[in-house]
Protein backbone atom coordinates (compact mmCIF):
# COMPACT_ATOMS: atom_id res chain seq x y z
CA UNK A 1 0.00 0.00 0.00
CA UNK A 2 2.91 2.51 0.93
CA UNK A 3 4.63 1.76 -2.46
CA UNK A 4 1.23 2.37 -4.42
CA UNK A 5 1.00 5.57 -2.51
CA UNK A 6 4.66 6.55 -3.41
CA UNK A 7 3.63 5.92 -7.04
CA UNK A 8 0.99 8.00 -6.86
CA UNK A 9 2.38 10.84 -5.11
CA UNK A 10 5.44 10.60 -7.72
CA UNK A 11 3.03 10.64 -11.04
CA UNK A 12 0.86 14.10 -9.17
CA UNK A 13 4.62 15.55 -8.80
CA UNK A 14 6.01 15.36 -11.93
CA UNK A 15 2.95 15.87 -13.86
CA UNK A 16 2.57 19.67 -11.76
CA UNK A 17 6.49 20.01 -12.40
CA UNK A 18 5.73 19.79 -16.03
CA UNK A 19 7.82 16.62 -16.67
CA UNK A 20 7.14 13.03 -17.60
CA UNK A 21 5.23 11.92 -20.48
CA UNK A 22 1.90 13.01 -19.27
CA UNK A 23 1.99 16.51 -20.00
CA UNK A 24 0.41 18.69 -22.71
CA UNK A 25 3.01 19.47 -25.34
CA UNK A 26 1.99 23.00 -24.60
CA UNK A 27 -0.14 25.03 -23.17
CA UNK A 28 0.13 28.25 -25.23
CA UNK A 29 -2.34 29.02 -27.56
CA UNK A 30 -1.47 29.89 -31.02
CA UNK A 31 -3.08 33.11 -32.00
CA UNK A 32 -4.54 34.72 -35.23
CA UNK A 33 -2.93 37.54 -36.80
CA UNK A 34 -2.54 40.49 -34.68
CA UNK A 35 -4.88 43.24 -34.79
CA UNK A 36 -4.08 46.00 -37.31
CA UNK A 37 -5.08 49.30 -36.02
CA UNK A 38 -2.45 51.78 -37.63
CA UNK A 39 -2.08 52.67 -41.03
CA UNK A 40 1.13 52.41 -43.26
CA UNK A 41 2.79 55.84 -42.59
CA UNK A 42 1.89 55.21 -38.76
CA UNK A 43 3.27 52.29 -38.48
CA UNK A 44 6.84 53.55 -40.22
CA UNK A 45 6.59 56.76 -37.77
CA UNK A 46 5.84 54.47 -34.73
CA UNK A 47 8.76 52.14 -35.40
CA UNK A 48 11.22 55.12 -35.94
CA UNK A 49 10.29 56.53 -32.99
CA UNK A 50 10.42 53.52 -31.03
CA UNK A 51 14.01 53.04 -32.54
CA UNK A 52 14.81 56.57 -31.54
CA UNK A 53 13.45 56.30 -28.12
CA UNK A 54 15.35 53.10 -26.95
CA UNK A 55 18.41 54.64 -28.52
CA UNK A 56 18.46 57.38 -26.54
CA UNK A 57 21.16 58.06 -22.87
CA UNK A 58 22.99 55.00 -24.96
CA UNK A 59 26.40 54.47 -22.45
CA UNK A 60 28.42 53.30 -25.13
CA UNK A 61 26.66 49.67 -26.54
CA UNK A 62 24.55 49.92 -23.81
CA UNK A 63 20.81 51.07 -23.41
CA UNK A 64 19.43 52.76 -20.47
CA UNK A 65 16.17 50.86 -18.97
CA UNK A 66 14.28 53.71 -18.78
CA UNK A 67 14.85 54.19 -22.69
CA UNK A 68 13.78 50.58 -22.79
CA UNK A 69 10.96 51.00 -21.05
CA UNK A 70 10.04 53.74 -23.50
CA UNK A 71 10.62 52.36 -26.63
CA UNK A 72 10.08 48.76 -26.53
CA UNK A 73 6.29 49.26 -26.28
CA UNK A 74 6.67 51.18 -29.64
CA UNK A 75 8.42 48.94 -31.30
CA UNK A 76 6.88 45.45 -30.50
CA UNK A 77 3.41 47.47 -31.62
CA UNK A 78 5.16 48.11 -34.83
CA UNK A 79 6.29 44.99 -34.83
CA UNK A 80 2.82 43.24 -34.54
CA UNK A 81 1.97 45.46 -37.46
CA UNK A 82 4.55 43.83 -39.81
CA UNK A 83 7.42 46.30 -39.75
CA UNK A 84 10.43 44.67 -39.91
CA UNK A 85 13.11 46.84 -38.89
CA UNK A 86 11.12 47.36 -35.22
CA UNK A 87 10.73 43.38 -35.04
CA UNK A 88 14.77 43.24 -35.64
CA UNK A 89 15.58 45.32 -33.04
CA UNK A 90 13.32 44.01 -30.63
CA UNK A 91 13.60 40.50 -30.97
CA UNK A 92 17.52 41.63 -30.75
CA UNK A 93 16.82 43.63 -27.33
CA UNK A 94 14.72 41.43 -25.75
CA UNK A 95 16.83 38.38 -26.72
CA UNK A 96 19.49 40.50 -25.14
CA UNK A 97 18.16 42.36 -22.20
CA UNK A 98 15.80 40.07 -21.09
CA UNK A 99 17.35 36.90 -21.10
CA UNK A 100 21.23 36.85 -22.30
CA UNK A 101 22.41 39.45 -20.13
CA UNK A 102 20.13 38.55 -17.33
CA UNK A 103 20.40 37.26 -13.68
CA UNK A 104 16.45 35.96 -13.58
CA UNK A 105 15.32 39.78 -13.12
CA UNK A 106 12.19 40.47 -14.66
CA UNK A 107 12.46 42.80 -17.89
CA UNK A 108 9.53 44.25 -19.60
CA UNK A 109 7.23 42.67 -17.01
CA UNK A 110 8.61 39.27 -17.83
CA UNK A 111 10.50 36.67 -16.52
CA UNK A 112 13.96 35.44 -18.20
CA UNK A 113 12.59 32.60 -19.78
CA UNK A 114 8.86 34.65 -21.37
CA UNK A 115 12.02 37.18 -22.41
CA UNK A 116 13.61 34.12 -24.51
CA UNK A 117 10.28 33.02 -25.64
CA UNK A 118 9.59 36.62 -26.72
CA UNK A 119 12.90 37.15 -28.60
CA UNK A 120 12.42 34.02 -30.27
CA UNK A 121 9.44 34.54 -31.54
CA UNK A 122 10.48 37.55 -33.09
CA UNK A 123 13.36 36.23 -34.37
CA UNK A 124 11.73 33.42 -36.26
CA UNK A 125 8.93 35.97 -37.79
CA UNK A 126 11.72 38.39 -38.91
CA UNK A 127 13.42 35.54 -40.86
CA UNK A 128 9.77 34.29 -42.48
CA UNK A 129 9.36 38.32 -43.43
CA UNK A 130 12.56 38.32 -44.99
CA UNK A 131 15.16 38.82 -42.43
CA UNK A 132 18.77 37.71 -43.62
CA UNK A 133 20.85 35.62 -41.57
CA UNK A 134 23.99 33.78 -42.06
CA UNK A 135 25.35 30.28 -43.94
CA UNK A 136 26.12 28.79 -40.87
CA UNK A 137 22.62 29.85 -39.40
CA UNK A 138 20.65 27.82 -42.43
CA UNK A 139 20.32 24.65 -41.13
CA UNK A 140 19.23 26.04 -37.53
CA UNK A 141 16.72 28.19 -39.58
CA UNK A 142 15.22 25.28 -41.78
CA UNK A 143 14.15 24.14 -38.55
CA UNK A 144 12.87 26.90 -36.95
CA UNK A 145 11.45 28.04 -40.12
CA UNK A 146 9.21 25.02 -40.80
CA UNK A 147 7.13 23.31 -37.78
CA UNK A 148 6.44 20.25 -39.75
CA UNK A 149 9.99 19.45 -39.53
CA UNK A 150 11.44 17.24 -36.39
CA UNK A 151 14.64 18.33 -34.43
CA UNK A 152 17.38 16.56 -35.88
CA UNK A 153 19.34 14.89 -33.51
CA UNK A 154 21.55 17.46 -31.45
CA UNK A 155 19.47 20.66 -32.62
CA UNK A 156 18.90 21.46 -28.56
CA UNK A 157 22.74 20.99 -28.40
CA UNK A 158 24.37 22.92 -30.63
CA UNK A 159 26.83 25.73 -29.47
CA UNK A 160 26.96 27.78 -32.74
CA UNK A 161 25.43 30.64 -34.20
CA UNK A 162 21.84 31.14 -33.12
CA UNK A 163 21.95 27.70 -32.36
CA UNK A 164 23.21 28.27 -28.89
CA UNK A 165 20.27 30.14 -27.88
CA UNK A 166 18.45 27.00 -27.79
CA UNK A 167 20.89 24.75 -25.81
CA UNK A 168 18.62 23.02 -23.42
CA UNK A 169 15.17 24.26 -24.67
CA UNK A 170 12.98 21.39 -24.26
CA UNK A 171 11.26 21.25 -27.84
CA UNK A 172 7.55 21.67 -26.68
CA UNK A 173 8.11 24.68 -25.53
CA UNK A 174 9.75 26.05 -29.35
CA UNK A 175 6.97 23.93 -31.16
CA UNK A 176 4.55 26.31 -30.51
CA UNK A 177 6.80 29.67 -30.88
CA UNK A 178 7.89 27.86 -34.44
CA UNK A 179 3.84 27.27 -35.20
CA UNK A 180 3.14 31.15 -33.99
CA UNK A 181 5.25 32.82 -36.30
CA UNK A 182 4.44 30.12 -39.24
CA UNK A 183 1.27 31.47 -38.71
CA UNK A 184 1.50 35.32 -38.65
CA UNK A 185 4.18 35.14 -41.74
CA UNK A 186 0.96 35.99 -44.18
CA UNK A 187 -0.68 38.44 -41.81
CA UNK A 188 0.74 41.35 -43.22
CA UNK A 189 0.77 42.64 -46.83
CA UNK A 190 2.75 44.87 -49.00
Amino acid sequence: MLIRVAVVWCVVFLTACGHGPWTRASKRPILDCPEQTLSTKEVVELSRLGIAKVDENMLGEHHSIAALDTGMPMLKKAALHGDLEAMTRYAGLVTWYGFIDNAGDRFLGRTQWENAQEGMLFTILAAHLGESYSDDDAATFRVLLDPSLAYPPGFFDDSSGTAWLLQGWPPDDLDPIREQAYRWKNCWSE
